[in-house]
């Protein structure tokens, strides 16, 4: 008799409606409210309507851009009561269930199908190194069970025995594989994101900054580190003589007769297939750790090319103009440059600004240099007297902001350590004054002044109320409005 299909067997257990939200355009919002239920509900499993309804409330707010339809309360303009509608398509899809214990108290009852889903998306959306790591500790710890004496022995081990250390070397080991699996899928990330990159620096960046650092946790190396691959080699040899020992097989369907309730010709048939898939799975971790290999190698040309068409032929607009130039030699073979002058028409190019040279004038031409005149003297265009450049560095010196007249000012409003004063209080009447002040804002501490070395400091209202300008008072310095701010002799 003929196994039943999967989808025979799902649909006795989920109904039609089951995996109807994952294809609607709110999907985000259903996966968001599951796993915001499952988290909140806890190990009890159930949550109060009201709070259910409040949770589905806050992510809802929290994808304002999905598209609700109106079975899901799109046209309802409170939140709460979108929320109730929200509640109803998630009991219709089978993801909760409605329990009524009393007239006033009503539950919200996590299905046993959601968990399962749920489970299964978040493998998917998985991408820490973290979590993949851990699967050759996964092989290591199957290989030591595999390696204790007399842990498959059918003349030992009790039959109910048997079938559990199969059962859970099975699940350890399948447990490994989608680790591997998750790794190719990580890879695949890498690789969709290296074609997308739009420099060269990103695409070095996320070769060995991003991709190096996740590169060494799996693969085959990792299975070679500590002799692991040698150990499941073995451990194949080892379930390989179980699959052939028929006492094995006998004890191992008699466990399965007594745990399943399985018939005689059904207990044998799992036995045999139970041995065989822990039999091929084992031997297939070196194929899918050098599968493995083979994609990172892959990533690995794939950055080198990236790199090479970003760096040399930037772009298409190379291939563009190497294809016209290779369409002008074709048709043109044999000809002159000559014989161009007046057919420049005929080969107009679709581009902007282009411009064809022939003859001498598509010859180098060395560019002109400028020739400067630095010889001294009264001759050239800058004829001054030296009084009239004494004057004019006079004049640079005296609008210099220089630390010493910084260091004059503050001596002479403050005689002493630790005083202070503020615009407020300063009289100013020039303009050489105002350049004073101005000087000691840009400096904190001028050199020797009279053998004595001057420090300060300057702090303004602005430093703190920088985003409030109207707080900001203003007070007139010699005859300009500037921010009050205060100064501190502190040496």
């Amino acid at each position: 008799m003929p196994s039943e299909t999967l989808s025979t067997r799902l649909s006795r257990s989920v109904s039609a409606d089951f995996f109807r939200p994952l294809a609607r355009p709110s999907a985000p919002v259903y996966v968001d409210c599951a796993d915001r239920l499952i988290d909140e509900a806890g190990e009890a499993g159930r949550l109060s309507q009201r709070e259910t309804i409040e949770i589905i409330k806050e992510v809802i707010a929290r994808h304002p851009l999905s598209l609700l339809a109106e079975d899901e309360g799109a046209a309802l303009r409170d939140a709460r009561q979108r929320a109730g509608q929200f509640f109803n398509r998630l009991i219709a899809a089978g993801w909760l269930e409605d329990q009524t214990l009393g007239l006033h108290e009503r539950w919200a009852v996590i299905t046993p199908g959601l968990r399962p889903l749920l489970r299964m998306l978040r493998d998917l959306a998985e991408d820490r190194v973290a979590e993949l790591k851990t699967f050759a500790d996964t092989l290591r710890g199957l290989c030591q069970t595999l390696e204790e004496r007399g842990v498959l022995d059918p003349q030992i081990q009790p039959p109910d025995q048997l079938r559990s250390t199969i059962t859970d070397l099975t699940q350890r080991l399948e447990r490994a594989i989608e680790q591997l699996h998750a790794v190719e899928k990580i890879v695949t990330g890498f690789e969709q994101r290296q074609r997308q990159t739009a420099t060269a620096a990103d695409t070095l960046n996320l070769l060995y900054e991003e991709f190096g650092q996740g590169q060494h946790m799996v693969c085959y190396d990792a299975l070679r580190r500590g002799g692991l691959l040698t150990r499941i080699e073995n451990a194949r040899s080892a379930v390989s003589e179980c699959h052939d020992d028929p006492l094995m097989r006998e004890r191992l369907a008699s466990g399965l007769r007594e745990h399943y309730g399985y018939d005689d010709a059904d207990a044998y048939d799992h036995a045999v297939a139970m041995l065989t898939r822990l039999e091929r799975d084992l031997g297939g971790l070196k194929r899918r750790a050098e599968a493995i290999d083979l994609r990172m190698a892959a990533f690995n040309r794939l950055s080198q090319q990236r790199y090479r068409y970003q760096t040399e032929l930037r772009g298409r607009r190379p291939e563009i103009v190497k294809a016209y130039c290779d369409a002008i030699n074709a048709a043109h073979a044999g000809g002159r440059f000559s014989e161009f002058a007046g057919q420049s028409a005929d080969f107009a190019p679709r581009c902007v600004e282009t411009r064809f040279f022939f003859g001498t004038e598509s010859l180098y031409k060395p560019r002109r240099t400028k020739s400067v005149d630095l010889r001294f003297g009264e001759t050239g265009a800058s004829k001054q007297s030296e009084d009239d450049v004494l004057a004019a560095w006079k004049e640079r010196q005296r609008l210099a902001l220089t630390p010493q007249r910084a260091a004059r000012l503050v001596a002479k409003l403050l005689p002493s350590k630790g005083r202070t004063t503020s615009t407020e209080d300063i009289t100013l009447e020039t303009t050489d004054d105002l350049l004073d002040l101005l000087a000691a804002v840009a400096y904190e501490h001028a050199p020797a002044l009279a053998g004595k070395r001057v420090r300060w400091s300057v702090d303004g209202l602005r430093r703190r109320n920088g985003l409030e300008p109207h707080v900001l008072e203003h007070d007139e310095i010699a005859g300009h409005r500037i921010e009050r701010f205060a100064i501190t002799r502190e040496g």
